[in-house]
């Protein structure tokens, strides 16, 4: 066993050293300079809001999804931080050209607004490093902070404000030359001015949710809807059984408080007074019982009635009475309405330009079909001389479908000033055209698109996604062609349902942005069990260049399973596909047999198989600690595949050795399953003592500042230090009889007392 054990340690050695080897690839220097970057230009903004913005010559991207409560020490952010790479790179494919601009955590768990550029500043929210009264770091707080794009200075330490959820709905947009942040926090809808440095509350106790705009993210205004509350200053208030539709801008203030009054007037809008002896009898009643007064005259966001939007729709009816109808709710006359008893809104969602709505009337029941019509008001309609109770019967009111059944997730579309929506029902993809006549026209596009989610419309393409291996595929069909072309006897492959067989990405951060036909995503793919969720990329062109893409994708994947019945055979070649490199197996390949090696060579010398750099790659950096996590999963995996013995497969006592190497590769007290099956047969025997006779020739060099790579396209900044491990010669040991055990890698390691220490003992110290 002394011998065996000898043999074990130089093995864990190598492997040890393998490991090593890996940590430092695709670790880039973390240490920040503070250095202005060359080449800031400045430009054009397009797609603000998301996870990418492009400004100029460059994009500008959070460099993966990494987890609110990592370390936030500005400086020392590689995961989560924001980064650039030039257009130029990006198209060229030079993907670890990249650049750090703010090396500070960008990980809101708002996905849906994230980072904002403008001129030569971006905005964006990170975890607070403020610390409480225990000395912890605040880090489900988030602070909202802007920092120059040339990275010439750290952000200032004070951030604009804080919010206590790091989940609040918000976004930076830009109204009057002025950055706004619109965020919302007690359920009131607020608004930062980053040049002031003032917020203001745009709206408290609204009815409905705050909708923004779902496709421009970088628009300032919000639709939501108000109840009418008659008498809110007395204590004989009633709720109107209407409701009224509003819009805010970000720029929206109080013009005036009237504190001698009791009312506030919104500048360049309503005024709104109340009572103001019965919100001081509050305040005294307030005082008698110890509690904090409900009002002040100062400030009116404790106002019975707070409210800057512009109204857009209001649903009095003709049977209001007048005292009711004429209060500072209502814009109109009553003589302006139409339905006896009102409306209510609901809103639907913001975008194409206007909002989508439900408008129930009041006079009718709920099953009656005019309640359930989805209507379109674009924002242009009412700009000016707009009526908001007459507009309810206005012409600009467009009807979008009879019912909404289907349009809750479909896709809106105005084609032409013709309203049209996709959308999915019993795993069938349709297109459905603006009612004529109480009519609608539908296409069916595609069939068994089971659990597809629509995404985006871009040029002549609808993309969706479904659930993939880790996280969501990308799947995409052209959705303008007319009834003939998706026939099932007559399409072709511009018209048929297409998964891009490559990209599985993150469901649980932002989706994926196009840079033109470059898809942006955070890659959910594992390494052994885990996924790191950096940025890759992969290239979407034409509809042939992705059936052959898929095709060869496909031949890969199909090579590699055809040996299912050689997992170690299997793992080495798709080490080899996932990296493109061969380091690591050479390092350890003695310990596959013959066969396997040759049928690795074959693998790797397949010039018709493409690896995994040709469909999708890294973009920017990898930290160190996911670094050298992903090169202990790679480790892990070429040396901790055990193979039952057959001729063809791998030694006896190479199966041991590479369980033992593992055991200290992987963390302690996992347990892992060993199986030793022994067979006494001569020609075993023979192929043991060649394998290790080989061993007394030959040293493993595991060697490699940068060529050894956990990725086909990045490179190492620091070189590793040169070491070799040589293989003591050793004879090897006979085995009588088929053993078959499981154990704990704490059993494992107490094979021998040799295998408590990771030192190879030299040749002149040998046992006689």
């Amino acid at each position: 066993m002394r011998n065996a054990g000898k043999k074990a340690l130089s093995i864990i050695a190598a492997a040890t050293m393998l490991t090593a080897a890996f940590s430092f690839v695709g670790c880039n220097d973390t240490a920040y300079k503070g250095d202005a970057l060359d080449g800031y230009q400045g430009g054009e903004v397009t797609s603000q809001g998301g996870f990418v913005v492009e400004q100029g010559d460059y994009v500008y991207f959070i460099n993966g999804a990494e987890d609110y409560s990592a370390n936030n020490t500005y400086g020392e952010v590689v995961k989560g931080a924001l980064m650039r790479i030039s257009k130029s790179d990006l198209t060229a494919g030079n993907y670890d050209n990249v650049k750090t601009v703010v090396p500070s955590l960008l990980v809101s768990q708002n996905f849906e607004s994230g980072i904002y550029i403008d001129g030569d500043s971006v905005y964006y929210a990170t975890p607070t490093t403020d610390k409480n009264l225990k000395g912890e770091e605040m880090k489900s707080w988030i602070d909202f902070k802007s920092a120059k794009l040339d990275g010439s200075a750290a952000p200032k330490k004070d951030p604009y404000f804080r919010l206590s959820s790091n989940s609040a709905n918000y976004r930076f947009v830009k109204e009057n030359d002025t950055v706004y942040c619109l965020y919302e926090e007690d359920g009131a809808l607020k608004s930062f001015n980053t040049d002031s440095g003032k917020s203001t509350t745009l709206v408290s106790g609204a009815k409905s949710a705050f909708f923004y705009d779902k496709q421009n993210l970088d628009n300032p205004k919000v639709y939501y809807t108000m109840s009418v509350v008659y008498d809110a200053d007395s204590d004989n208030s009633t709720t109107a059984a209407y409701d009224q539709l509003y819009c805010v801008s970000a720029s929206a203030t109080v013009e005036k408080i009237n504190e001698s009054e009791a009312s506030y007037t919104v500048a360049g809008g309503k005024t709104y007074d109340f009572d103001k002896s019965f919100m001081e009898k509050k305040n005294k009643e307030a005082k008698e019982n110890k509690e904090d007064a409900p009002y002040d005259f100062g400030d009116y966001t404790t106002y019975p009635y707070v409210n800057l939007g512009n109204l857009v729709l209001d649903g009095v009816g003709k049977s209001a009475k007048p005292t009711q109808f004429n209060t500072h709710f209502t814009e109109e006359t009553k003589s302006d309405a139409f339905a006896p008893d009102g409306y209510n809104y609901t809103i639907s969602r913001y975008e194409n330009g206007g909002v989508y709505f439900t408008r129930a009337d009041l006079n009718k029941t709920e099953s009656d079909a005019e309640n359930a019509k989805l209507y379109y008001l674009a924002e242009s309609s009412f700009a000016s001389e707009w009526n908001t109770v007459t507009g309810n019967q206005s012409d600009k009111i467009d009807e979008v479908a009879l019912d909404t059944a289907n349009t809750g997730s479909a896709i809106m579309l105005i084609n032409e000033g013709v309203h049209e929506y996709l959308y999915v029902a019993n795993d069938t993809l349709y297109k459905a055209s603006q009612p004529v006549n109480g009519k609608t026209e539908t296409i069916t596009l595609a069939y068994k698109v089971t659990g597809a989610t629509l995404w985006q419309v871009r040029g002549d393409y609808l993309y969706y996604y479904a659930s993939g291996t880790n996280g969501n595929n990308v799947s995409r069909i052209n959705y303008k062609g007319d009834a003939n072309a998706y026939n099932p006897h007559l399409v072709t492959d511009e018209y048929k349902p297409l998964t891009v067989a490559y990209v599985d990405w993150n469901s649980s951060w932002y989706k994926p942005e196009f840079v033109g036909d470059v898809l942006l995503y955070s890659n959910a793919q594992s390494f052994g069990t885990t996924a790191y969720n950096y940025i890759y990329a992969a290239a979407i062109g034409t509809t042939e260049e992705i059936i052959a893409n898929n095709e060869a994708y496909e031949a890969v994947q199909e090579e590699i399973d055809s040996y299912s019945e050689n997992t170690a055979l299997q793992t080495a070649m798709k080490y080899y596909f996932r990296t493109g490199k061969t380091d690591a197996f050479e390092a350890v390949k003695d310990l596959y047999s013959t066969y396997q090696q040759e049928k690795f060579q074959e693998f790797v010398d397949n010039t018709e198989l493409k690896e995994e750099s040709a469909f999708i790659r890294q973009v920017g950096k990898t930290n160190e600690k996911d670094a050298e996590a992903i090169a202990d999963a790679w480790v892990n995996s070429l040396l901790s595949k055990t193979e039952e013995v057959k001729d063809e497969g791998l030694p006896t006592w190479a199966i041991v050795l590479i369980v033992v190497g593992s055991v200290l590769v992987v963390a302690a007290g996992v347990t892992i399953p060993l199986v030793i099956v022994a067979k006494k047969k001569a020609a075993k025997q023979a192929e043991e003592e060649a394998t290790v006779n080989a061993y007394k020739r030959k040293k493993i060099d595991t060697t490699d500042d940068k060529t050894i790579d956990v990725y086909a396209d990045e490179q190492a900044e620091q070189p590793v230090e040169e070491t070799t491990a040589e293989t003591p010669v050793e004879e090897t040991q006979e085995t009588s009889e088929e053993v078959v055990e499981e154990t704990t890698a704490e059993e494992t390691a107490e094979v021998e007392p040799e295998t408590e220490t990771a030192e190879v003992e030299p040749e002149a110290e040998k046992e006689e």
